[in-house]
C-alpha cells in the first residue's frame, strides 16, 4: 500500500480514466490538485467495503485461477514505462507461464447491471489497458465478485492504439503538474473550484476576454428558464388529464401521479421551542451573480 505523498509521484492505473476525463469519480482538475499537493485525496481507507475489497482480494484471485486452470501469483513489483518513468503499474496478479495479468474487485449487488454479459466498467477497462501496456503484456483479466454472491471473469486483449492514446494524454495531464498549471475544467468541478477559491478580496478582476462568455451564460441561463416554463405548462396538462385517477397509459408511455408522504422539520416551531440556534449549523460558501456594469453604463 502506498502513501498520498508517494502516489503524487506518479500516474498509475486508478488515475488513468481521471486523466482521460472518463471517471465516474475524480476529475482532470481534482486529480491535479492532488499531484501537486493542494488537497488530500479521499480516505477510503476505513471505508469497510474498501476493507472488505482489500480483505478479499485473495479469494478473487484464487477462484479465477480455480475456474480458468491458471496460476498466479501477487507481485509487489512496481512496472514503469519504459520511456516515461512517471508511468507506473501495481498489478494485482500476474499470470505464470504467459504473458497475462489479473486485475481483482469486488462490488456491492447494485452494481450488478455494470457487468451484466461483455460489459465492464470503462474506468476498468482503461486501468487494465495501462497495465497491459506498461508491463509489455497482451491479456490482461478482470476478476470480480459482485455483492458476495456472483463472480465473473473477463479477458481484455491490449489494443496499442488506445494505449498510445492515453500516453499522450497522461504526458499532457503530467505538463500541468509539472508547471503547476491546472488542465480545463469539467462539468463536474462546481466544489472542486469552491475548495480551490474558497474566499474572495474585495478587488474586481480586469478581463475583457470573458465577456463573451458572461453573454454566453446569461442566455443560457435565459433558455433554462423558458424551457422550465414550459416544463411547467405540460406538467400541469398531464396532472389536469389524470384528474383523480393515478395515471395515464399510453402505447409508448405509463405516467403516474400518486401521493407522497414526506417528512419536514418545523423551523418556526424550533424557533418557538427556543431550539433553533443550538442546532443551527452555520456555514458559508461563494454565489456566483451577474449584474450589469453600471460604471460601464
Amino acid at each position: 500500500m502506498f502513501t498520498a505523498e508517494e502516489r503524487r509521484n506518479y500516474i498509475g492505473g486508478s488515475d488513468i480514466a481521471a486523466v482521460m476525463g472518463l471517471s465516474r469519480w475524480k476529475t482532470p482538475l481534482k486529480l491535479w490538485l492532488e499531484k501537486i499537493g493542494e488537497v488530500e485525496p479521499d480516505d477510503l481507507s476505513k471505508i469497510e467495503a474498501v476493507q472488505l475489497g482489500t480483505e478479499l482480494e485473495e479469494f478473487v484471485a484464487q477462484k479465477f485461477a480455480r475456474e480458468n486452470k491458471k496460476q498466479v501469483r501477487k507481485q509487489s513489483k512496481m512496472y514503469r514505462h519504459r520511456k516515461y518513468p512517471y508511468m507506473v503499474a501495481h498489478v494485482d496478479r500476474l499470470i505464470t507461464n504467459s504473458d497475462e495479468l489479473l486485475e481483482c474487485k469486488t462490488c456491492g449487488i447494485h452494481k450488478k447491471e455494470e457487468w451484466e454479459g461483455d460489459e465492464i466498467p470503462n474506468e476498468y477497462i482503461l486501468q487494465v489497458i495501462w497495465y497491459l501496456g506498461i508491463t509489455g503484456r497482451k491479456r490482461g483479466y478482470i476478476a470480480v465478485l459482485i455483492g458476495g454472491q456472483t463472480f465473473k471473469s473477463k479477458p481484455i486483449d491490449f489494443d496499442k492504439e488506445l494505449f498510445d492514446t492515453m500516453v499522450e494524454m497522461a504526458k499532457e495531464f503530467w505538463n500541468h503538474v509539472k508547471t503547476k498549471t491546472p488542465p480545463p475544467v469539467s462539468p463536474s468541478d462546481n466544489e472542486v473550484i469552491l475548495k480551490m477559491f474558497p474566499t474572495h478580496n474585495e478587488e474586481f478582476v480586469e478581463n475583457q476576454e470573458i465577456e463573451t462568455k458572461i453573454a454566453q451564460l446569461q442566455k443560457v441561463k435565459s433558455n433554462i428558464s423558458v424551457l422550465e416554463e414550459e416544463k411547467e405548462v405540460l406538467e400541469l396538462d398531464l396532472k389536469n388529464a389524470i384528474s383523480n385517477h393515478i395515471g395515464i397509459l399510453t402505447e409508448k408511455y405509463k405516467v403516474t401521479w400518486k401521493a407522497q408522504s414526506t417528512n419536514k422539520v418545523s423551523v418556526e416551531k424550533l424557533k418557538a421551542d427556543g431550539i433553533y440556534e443550538k442546532y443551527l449549523d452555520k456555514s458559508s460558501t461563494r454565489v456566483l451573480r451577474i449584474t450589469a456594469n453600471k460604471k460601464a453604463a
